[in-house]
């Protein structure tokens, strides 16, 4: 696929028919994921039947002039499409998400299991075989006030790093890099605006939600209500790290892929 196009695959492709993919933190970008995904790929317990690949959202990287989005069903129906275009029935395919990318991640998986059918228990035509939640409360948990998403550059970005932590190290001592980046987590962090008040299908796929040890933004307790959205099974599991675990995990990320997927190669 261009390198353009709203799904990238992360490494080489191989002949297997499971695919993993990866929805972004707010701001987030593929580089981490391809960096990480090369050091997994030189070691012995790398996966080897899972095809990666992540959204590359608007705004950042090959796509830095796309408009950026700030509407949560508009984003869904593309990224749908994409998916749809490229994946087939004869592809398993596990949708994961980091943060306010496991929100989408979740209307994704709504989207595609069709929604008649999905009110029925049923799949849609879409082989999607599971979702994995990372880093994320349920979506009728983001209740918090967003009025902060508007405040000046420098009062955002205090806020973003209290709330999240994470901003790039001495990002806030460069205003023209700074300039750029917080327009992206802002449009990011706007499509979870009125996500509590929307509806919450259950959906008839297993969901696993992996939690970060450190991390204070979604814990153990907070990722627990994911286990309401899923009439198919559920599981937790704590890995080391903070808000920003995801990555270093990739290897536990597809593995748990491969073993939703049922093993197929």
């Amino acid at each position: 696929m261009p390198a353009n196009d709203a799904l990238c695959q992360i490494g080489p492709p191989s002949s297997s028919k499971v695919h993993l993919l990866w929805v972004p933190h707010a701001g987030g970008a593929t580089a981490p994921l391809f960096k990480q995904f090369r050091s997994l790929a030189a070691s012995a317990n790398a996966p080897k039947f899972v095809n990666f690949w992540a959204v590359r959202m608007a705004g950042r990287e090959s796509r830095f002039s796309d408009p950026l989005e700030t509407d949560m069903d508009s984003l869904v129906q593309s990224i749908a499409a994409e998916v749809e275009r490229r994946f087939d029935a004869n592809d398993a395919l596990v949708l994961a998400g980091h943060s306010l990318g496991a929100l989408i991640a979740y209307r994704l998986a709504i989207r595609l299991l069709e929604g008649p059918r999905l009110r029925e228990g049923l799949s849609g035509s879409t082989n999607v075989k599971g979702l994995i939640v990372m880093g994320a409360s349920p979506p009728n948990q983001w209740t918090q006030n967003r009025d902060w998403l508007d405040w000046d550059n420098t009062a955002f970005a205090n806020e973003l790093d209290r709330r999240y932590g994470g901003l790039p190290a001495g990002l806030k001592e460069h205003p023209d890099a700074l300039a750029l980046f917080l327009p992206i987590v802002r449009a990011d962090l706007k499509l979870a605006r009125g996500v509590a008040s929307a509806e919450h299908p259950v959906i008839p796929i297993p969901i696993r939600a992996l939690a970060g040890a450190e991390d204070h933004v979604a814990n153990r307790a907070k990722m627990q209500g994911w286990q309401s959205l899923t009439s198919a099974g559920f599981s937790l599991r704590v890995l080391p790290g903070d808000h920003f675990f995801p990555v270093a995990n990739l290897s536990k990320v597809m593995l748990t892929a491969e073993t939703l997927a049922g093993g197929e190669g």
